[in-house]
């Protein structure tokens, strides 16, 4: 196709959504250049605008999710606690009402991050021969979602699984207008799509973010600046549309502090960039925000543009009514409804979300071994000591990766890890199931090989003594690391942070200093220190700390997941005992300030 161009062809909506509807894509790449002209496949006549709007008002009503992370129904000692089924009673509630309605129209959304963080994960298989299904995808059909945009979790596990999933399970248009050159996806999403439902033309434009993309299967991928691919496309595509809506998955702003790091520009930042009346709304995700849960605030309105999120794992489901006039369009009435409120569709749940679970159940109910008693393995552990010192959990962990990464032909010379790879303990039961594991470790990390001089480890450790939770401080997340038995240190802790010192530090039973001209291959995770950023900011302007970024030195992302191996590992050893590895040694020592 011709640089500068989009194709507008015809496709199938949803046959459980807005069934009634036409539907448009366009094809193309809208990154290279400006978009000058869309041409329309043979017989597609562009649709007209909406004609009701000369004698009377329009309403086009959203509902929208985001970052459902797979969590479809919640695992409970008390049973399953039903998520999806509840948005989905909302969802045909409201469809129900406005059915037989000539000017009120209904579209469902996703903003992305679909599956990744549920036991359902495991369905999608390891590579297109093992795929099962993707929850999400096949779910959302049934439920009547309408259009999603892909996160960067929807990419975790492949984009090769990933094309399985689109092709196989969801029956409404994928989006994504800045993300091109993936050979796996071609042909499977588009930069936008149009529908003209109820008569009003509503524009969809698709946007990805950046941050924390993996991409261990070579496939090329690449995500391109939203606000330029944005000003590429608006021109073009803005006289087609009654409404215009950016689904984005970029996270709410550069300035967001959340844990989900924003990369290039956020919802704020591109809603400042646009024209004015170029786009009504900007349905957004990624970075788990609860926007306008009492209502459309001020500062969500960027530009005269509304922001609205819907928080994450289902627990809210967002509304927003678009009223067409004539002489303007604009959003008059937004919400946000916890999920917990709602009834269950009990046809949805018994048709189409128990069967996924009979499926899954068995997968995350199976014995992976022994799992010994340990202080260190308790949820209070984990989430108020594991940067306060040593932890036989995370000695464990950090060891086993590195016999997994030698076993699979990575010459390794030690392991770190962070707080970002645990979620919550083990239970003290005495032995360990999958789903015991899972909710410890839900995300799909993989392994990452890092490689740095002996210098820069020294530096790295003095780093680390300085992200150390002091009993004085409060604790917030600041990226402290545990290492593998290879390495062994003391932090001596001081008054203030910037005081504390990391000495005799040791590499093999060899002094550092004797090895700082040596390179050192470090295993690690996709994600380390991607929860620490904000306090990294903190300490380097306000306590002027020397920190390293880790993730700015030579590394290469694997096709290895972290919870895959560590399972394989536990299995082989026979769970999580003092024999497999889960033992305090001594490796780090603690010594109070005198």
């Amino acid at each position: 196709m011709t640089t500068g161009t989009l194709r507008l062809i015809k496709a199938t909506p949803n046959p459980h959504g807005a069934a009634d509807s036409q539907l448009f894509l366009f094809v193309g790449n809208a990154t290279i250049a400006p978009i000058r002209e869309i041409i329309s496949d043979e017989g597609i006549v562009p649709p007209p605008p909406c004609s009701q709007l000369s004698s009377l008002s329009c309403r086009l009503k959203i509902l929208h999710i985001n970052d459902l992370h797979g969590h479809i129904s919640r695992f409970t000692p008390q049973g399953d606690q039903p998520v999806l089924s509840r948005i989905v009673s909302r969802l045909r509630r409201v469809r129900q009402k406005h059915e037989n309605d000539p000017n009120t129209a209904v579209l469902a959304m996703s903003a992305g991050d679909d599956l990744v963080g549920a036991i359902f994960d495991e369905l999608m298989g390891d590579d297109p021969d093992s795929f099962a299904l993707h929850a999400g995808y096949r779910l959302y059909s049934a439920a009547g979602i309408d259009v999603s945009v892909l996160g960067n979790h929807d990419l975790d596990l492949g984009t090769d699984v990933l094309a399985e999933a689109i092709r196989k399970d969801a029956q409404f248009p994928v989006l994504s207008a800045n993300l091109v050159s993936c050979k796996w996806l071609e042909g499977l999403y588009y930069p936008a799509a149009l529908w003209v439902t109820k008569g009003i033309r509503v524009g969809i434009i698709g946007l990805t973010t950046s941050a924390q993309v993996r991409q261990p299967d070579h496939s090329n991928l690449q995500i391109i600046n939203p606000v330029q691919v944005i000003h590429n496309m608006l021109p073009a595509i803005r006289p087609y549309c009654d409404v215009l809506i950016i689904l984005s998955h970029l996270g709410y702003s550069l300035a967001s502090g959340s844990v989900a790091s924003v990369s290039d520009a956020g919802d704020v930042e591109l809603a400042r960039s646009l024209p004015p009346g170029s786009v009504h709304l900007i349905v957004g995700g990624h970075t788990h925000h609860i926007l306008n849960e009492q209502g459309l605030t001020a500062n969500n309105i960027v530009n005269n543009i509304p922001i609205v999120q819907a928080g994450t794992l289902g627990r809210f489901v967002g509304e927003v009514d678009v009223t067409i006039r004539e002489e303007a369009t604009a959003v008059t009435n937004v919400r946000l409804t916890p999920t917990a409120y709602l009834p269950i569709d009990t046809q949805f749940e018994t048709e189409n979300v128990q069967p996924l679970l009979t499926l899954a159940r068995p997968l995350f109910t199976r014995s992976l071994g022994k799992l010994i008693s340990h202080p260190d393995f308790s949820t209070d552990a984990v989430r108020n000591s594991f940067a306060a010192g040593e932890s036989a959990l995370v000695n464990f962990i950090t060891d086993a990766l590195v016999a997994c990464c030698r076993a699979n032909g990575y010459d390794i010379d030690l392991a770190l890890v962070d707080a970002s790879i645990v979620r919550r303990g083990l239970p003290n039961k005495g032995e360990l199931s999958f789903d015991d594991w899972f909710d410890l470790m839900p995300f799909a990390d993989v392994l990452r090989i890092t490689w740095i001089s002996g210098e820069q480890l020294r530096h790295l450790i003095q780093d680390n003594a300085y992200r150390i939770d002091l009993p004085s401080e409060p604790h917030t997340e600041r990226g402290f690391l545990h290492f593998s038995q290879q390495l062994r240190y003391t932090i001596q802790l001081a008054a203030h942070r910037a005081e504390i010192q990391a000495t005799d530090i040791t590499v093999n039973g060899l002094p550092l200093e004797q090895q700082l001209d040596r390179s050192f291959a470090i295993v690690c995770t996709s994600f380390v220190r991607g929860l620490s950023a904000g306090w990294e900011k903190y300490g380097r302007r306000t306590l002027n700390l020397p920190l390293m970024d880790i993730n700015q030195v030579p590394h290469m992302d694997t096709s290895l997941f972290l919870r895959d191996e560590l399972v394989a590992y536990i299995t082989e050893h026979g769970g999580i005992t003092e024999e497999s590895g889960a033992r305090r040694d001594g490796r780090l020592q603690i010594k109070q300030n005198n």
